[in-house]
């Protein structure tokens, strides 16, 4: 399946309260995500798929192993929700904020793009992501109204917006780089079950490697952004392009995910809360969300 992309638009100027993001970040050393963390993925739990591996081998066999991308967990300091109910899990008892910068536009060697690991959210979890530099296509799975699996995908670039699914997988590729992306994440407590969305940013075997991955990867093509993979009628009936619920729009694009994070008052990531749980589809609350069709 080809995806349409017209290239690069003009260049946007960087979202409000951006620049101060990036710039809590560079003190740090952050996380690095080398090309070899991908093939762990992909050799010992199917967590990563791709579509042709050996570029990749072959280029690690050679002893160079680009790094992809560096994350930086907590960029900013986490903010504790107010009235929280007693005996809840730490971790479920705040928002939480990371910044990705990713530097490889492909994978070297072959034709998929530089990417992210890609993982599954747990069933409580609310994140909401925003691009601040560069451009990035953004998969994440769904549930449609009538109860079937599809994968929605989001041609992002400074100041979008994307909000995955509860119990979604997702994955960002990267179209042009440097690209910088913000996002914030937290657990909806009365869909809380098992470890919390803070227990697996800490612990891999529970984020990166909880399930396999749809075998779905993004490539460049002559035509233009392609997805392709094992599940090829996956591929051509259940991808559609998303976009910003109406519920979260309202919230987030008068000032921006990263204004709303530092500065806003706690009532305002309540209300995220809030419309989330009210509006989000309830069939991929679950794990029955894992679209069954794609998976190995």
């Amino acid at each position: 399946m080809i995806i349409t992309d017209t290239g690069p638009a003009p260049r946007r100027a960087l979202p409000p309260g951006a620049a101060g993001l990036i710039a809590a970040a560079l003190p740090s050393a952050g996380r690095a995500c080398q090309l070899s963390d991908l093939l762990v993925g992909v050799d010992t739990d199917g967590s990563v798929y791709l579509a042709d591996a050996a570029p990749a081998r072959s280029l690690l066999d050679r002893g160079v192993d680009p790094q992809l991308y560096r994350a930086y967990r907590d960029v900013v300091a986490p903010r504790p929700k107010p009235d929280q109910i007693s005996g809840i899990p730490a971790g479920a008892g705040a928002w939480f904020a990371d910044l990705v910068v990713y530097s490889a536009a492909t994978l070297a060697g072959g034709s998929e793009l530089g990417r992210s690991l890609g993982h599954w959210n747990t069933p409580a979890q609310i994140e909401v992501f925003q691009c601040l530099t560069g451009r990035v296509l953004m998969l994440h799975t769904n549930i449609d109204d009538l109860g079937r699996a599809t994968v929605q995908f989001h041609l992002c670039q400074a100041g979008d917006h994307v909000v995955i699914p509860f119990g979604a997988w997702h994955l960002t590729a990267v179209l042009d780089a440097p690209a910088v992306i913000f996002n914030i994440y937290t657990d909806a407590t009365p869909l809380l079950a098992g470890h919390t969305s803070r227990d697996a940013a800490t612990h891999a075997e529970l984020k990166y490697h909880a399930a396999p991955a749809p075998e779905l990867a993004v490539v460049r093509t002559e035509s233009g952004i392609g997805l392709t993979g094992a599940s090829q009628e996956f591929t051509r009936n259940a991808v559609r392009p998303g976009d910003v619920p109406g519920w979260a729009r309202t919230l987030l694009e008068p000032s921006g995910l990263a204004v709303i994070y530092q500065h806003a008052p706690d009532a305002e990531l309540t209300r995220l809360q809030e419309h989330a749980l009210r509006h989000g589809n309830p069939t991929s609350r679950a794990g029955t969300a894992r679209p069954a069709p794609c998976v190995r």
